[in-house]
């Protein structure tokens, strides 16, 4: 399957994995490099040294590609890039920050550089920036997410029509079908996060897991619109962050979410199994999702339903 993005990264797929916090460690980026995708270091929840620890984790289980994903919101950004340069990293993709901050020094480094965006505006700007390819994400994705609440449906042709690099899809793909249709609207490549949550190799616990084979359609929504939205699945911190939001406001509403929230509640959910107070983040797309297989195996399933989508579509309308 040879793509813009396929070639790019010299993969054989071009499916990338995402770099989710406390859930994509090295040996699920390695596994997805492996089975012919790129895999992605998730630096978000990790300090330069746990990074460190990841990255040659990962290599030591593959000779393929492999890339980390560096959010830059957070304070030590500079120092994971840094970290990761210093392992002979040489794919980054970075999100939640502005995409000029450390493209032209990371491409000065011999770099690919990718960033992420939800909107057309946005992803024309890291064009101009100088990024070699965009991820337009939409709002069905697990985790952070855009406030103009842009489907990826409607996301990824207004994309496309708006750029000239490659554009790779995410937000609501997690099987040959998305694939096909995220193709067919002018993609070069999907970027795959919950579907990779729910394999083997990934760190989410199993107790997390679990919960997430029994999700239904309206299991998760997006909470904290008004400061930093991020699509959650509904549980105890769940609700009682809705609460907070009905109850206050402004500059309260921030102050009360940011002490509630704390530093490990991602962790405590996804990572430790805590699943009434954790928080889970978690895309809209779990409630098609009935397998935890090896990556491999699931690189395989999405490829089948992939040809098997082309298949049925007829040659002429």
């Amino acid at each position: 399957m040879k793509t813009k993005v396929s070639e790019l990264f010299q993969i054989k797929y071009p499916i990338i994995q995402g770099g989710m916090v406390w859930v994509s460690g090295g040996k699920l980026a390695a596994a997805v490099s492996n089975a012919g995708g790129l895999g992605l270091v998730g630096a978000g929840s990790m300090k330069p040294d746990l990074l460190k620890h990841h990255i040659e984790k990962a290599q030591s289980l593959t000779d393929k590609p492999l890339g980390v994903n560096v959010p830059l919101l957070y304070e030590k950004a500079q120092e994971q890039i840094e970290t990761a340069l210093s392992c002979g990293i040489k794919i980054f993709f970075t999100s939640a920050g502005s995409p000029k901050k450390f493209t032209n020094f990371l491409k000065d480094k011999g770099a690919i550089v990718v960033h992420v965006t939800s909107s057309p505006e946005l992803a024309l700007k890291c064009e101009e920036a100088g990024v070699h390819a965009v991820v337009a994400e939409g709002f069905e994705a697990g985790g952070h997410n855009g406030r103009d609440e842009i489907t990826t449906l409607t996301l990824i042709p207004q994309v496309r029509d708006a750029l000239k690099i490659p554009l790779i899809a995410a937000g609501g793909i997690a099987d040959g079908r998305a694939i096909a249709a995220c193709l067919a609207l002018g993609a070069d490549g999907v970027q795959m996060g919950t579907r990779f949550l729910m394999t083997k190799e990934s760190s989410a616990h199993d107790h997390f897991k679990s919960l997430l084979l029994k999700a239904t359609a309206a299991s998760t929504k997006t909470a904290m619109k008004a400061t930093v939205p991020v699509r959650l699945f509904q549980n105890k911190f769940s609700q009682e962050i809705e609460q907070i939001e009905r109850s206050f406001h402004g500059e309260e509403l921030a102050l009360k979410l940011n002490e509630h929230l704390g530093k490990f509640r991602a962790k405590n959910g996804m990572l430790d199994g805590d699943l009434e107070n954790g928080e889970l983040e978690v895309g809209q797309i779990v409630s098609l999702i009935k397998t935890i297989p090896t990556v491999e195996d699931l690189m395989k399933e999405l490829i089948q339903g992939y040809e098997q989508t082309l298949s049925r579509l007829p040659s002429k309308l």
